[in-house]
C-alpha cells in the first residue's frame, strides 16, 4: 500500500495586546489554556506522531512501488511558524478574485453528517475498490454515506470506481494528491492536464467533494509545496481552471493535518474563505485512551471561526482493537456535539507510513469494531445522503 498519513490537533492564533495589564483572572485563564495545549501536544508527541503520522497515498501499483514517500531533500522545521498571510497575489484573505462564486453547496446536509470510509482494496483497480466498499458494507449491514478515494497527480479521474460510487448516490470525496510541484502548477506547466480533469469532473453531472493535495503542511512535503504562499497560489490556479471549464459541481475541500493546528503550521496554508468550500483535517489518535475530541480539538477550535462545513477527512485509532468500540462511540458523540461537522471519514487500512513505521487502522477482522461502526451508521445524525437521492 502506498499512501501518506498524517494527523494531529490545533493551536489557537494569538492576538495583539491592547496595552492593558491583564488581571489575575485573565492570567489564570491563560495559564490554564497553555497547560491544556501542552497536555494535548505531549499526548500526540508521545505517540511519535509529531510530523508524519502515517499512511502513504494509495496509488495504482503499476504506477508506484508500495512503501515510503518518494525520496526528497530533508527539510528541518523552521524556528517558529509563518503567521497566517494573504495569498501571494496580495489580496486580503476573504476577498474574491473576480472568478465565479464559491462552488455548489448542494452536498451540505441540512442536518446531521455523512459517515463514510476509505477501505483498503486488495488491488488498486476500479474493480478492487468497488469490491472493497461492497465487502465492507456487507460486514456493516448498512450502506456508507460517503466514500473516500485517492488519485495520484497524473492518474486520470473520475475512474470507473468513482463513477460507480457517484451513480450509487454516495458522496464522493476525491483526493487529488501525489507530490506535484507548486511552482510548476503556478507556471502553467500542468494547465492541459488540469483542464482535462476539470472537463471529466464536469461530465459527471453530479456534485463531488474535491480535495487538492491533502496534508500539505507536513514538513516532508515542503520540497514540493515550497511555502504556504506557493501552495495557495497553486490552489487558486487550479480552482480558476475548474471554474473556467464550468466544473462547478466540484466543492473544494482544504485538508491539512490536525496535528498541524497543534504546532501552528497548518493555518498559514489556508487559501481564504472565498476560495474554500469545506474545511477539513486528518486526525489520528495514537491509542483509544486519546479520544478524537482531543486529537481534532485544536482544528475544530480554529474551524469555529470560519463559516464552513467541516469534514474529519481521515480518522482512525491505533492500539488494541478490543478498545476501538468505545473510542468510535466517542467519535460519534463529537459529531453530535459539534454541528459544524458535516462529514466524517474513517481510514480503514494497514501499511507503512512515510517514516517507515507500521500502522494498522483496518477494521477488517475486528468484529467488535465493525459492530460499533455499524451502530454509528444507524444513528439518525449519520443518516444524511446526497440531497435529492
Amino acid at each position: 500500500m502506498t499512501r501518506s498519513a498524517y494527523r494531529g490537533t490545533r493551536r489557537k492564533g494569538t492576538r495583539r495586546r491592547s496595552g492593558r495589564t491583564a488581571g489575575p483572572g485573565l492570567v489564570l485563564v491563560a495559564v490554564a489554556a497553555v497547560a491544556g495545549l501542552a497536555t494535548v501536544a505531549a499526548a500526540m508527541a508521545s505517540a511519535r506522531q509529531a510530523d508524519a503520522a502515517g499512511q502513504l497515498t494509495p496509488r495504482p501499483r503499476a504506477e508506484a512501488a508500495p512503501g515510503r514517500m518518494p525520496a526528497s531533500p530533508a527539510v528541518a522545521p523552521r524556528a517558529g511558524h509563518p503567521k497566517a498571510r494573504s495569498p501571494a497575489d496580495g489580496r486580503p484573505r476573504g476577498t474574491t478574485t473576480g472568478r465565479p462564486g464559491p462552488a455548489t453547496d448542494s452536498l451540505v446536509p441540512a442536518s446531521g453528517a455523512y459517515l463514510g470510509a476509505y477501505v483498503q482494496p486488495a488491488s488498486y483497480t476500479s474493480r478492487g475498490q468497488i469490491d472493497a466498499i461492497l465487502g465492507f458494507e456487507r460486514q456493516l449491514g448498512r450502506p456508507l454515506g460517503l466514500v473516500h478515494v485517492y488519485h495520484p497527480w497524473d492518474s486520470p479521474f473520475p475512474s470507473a470506481a468513482d463513477q460507480h460510487f457517484v451513480r450509487g448516490r454516495k458522496v464522493l470525496l476525491l483526493t487529488w494528491g501525489g507530490t506535484p510541484d507548486t511552482a510548476a502548477i503556478i507556471a502553467g506547466r500542468y494547465d492541459a492536464l488540469i483542464r482535462q480533469r476539470a472537463a471529466a469532473v464536469k461530465s459527471l453531472g453530479r456534485p463531488i467533494l474535491m480535495e487538492f493535495q491533502h496534508e500539505m503542511d507536513r514538513p516532508n512535503l515542503l520540497w514540493a509545496m515550497h511555502s504556504p504562499a506557493d501552495y495557495i497560489r497553486a490552489w487558486d490556479h487550479i480552482r480558476a481552471i475548474f471554474a473556467a471549464a464550468g466544473a462547478t459541481n466540484a466543492s473544494w475541500v482544504w485538508c491539512p493535518t490536525a496535528y498541524g493546528f497543534t504546532v501552528g503550521r497548518a493555518q498559514a496554508f489556508y487559501p481564504g474563505n472565498s476560495e474554500v468550500d469545506w474545511v477539513c483535517a486528518d486526525a489520528y489518535s495514537p491509542s483509544p485512551s486519546v479520544p478524537l475530541s482531543v486529537t481534532a480539538g485544536p482544528f475544530l477550535s480554529w474551524a469555529a471561526h470560519h463559516p464552513k462545513p467541516v469534514i474529519i477527512g481521515e480518522f482512525g485509532v491505533g492500539g488494541n482493537p478490543a478498545d476501538w468500540p468505545a473510542w468510535l462511540a466517542g467519535a460519534g458523540r463529537l459529531a453530535s456535539q459539534d454541528p459544524q461537522i458535516k462529514a466524517m471519514d474513517y481510514f480503514s487500512g494497514d501499511g507503512t507510513d512515510s517514516n517507515g513505521h507500521p500502522y494498522a487502522y483496518a477494521m477488517t477482522g475486528h468484529a467488535a469494531a465493525i459492530r460499533a461502526f455499524a451502530a454509528l451508521l444507524a444513528e439518525p445524525q449519520f443518516g444524511s445522503r446526497v440531497p435529492g437521492a
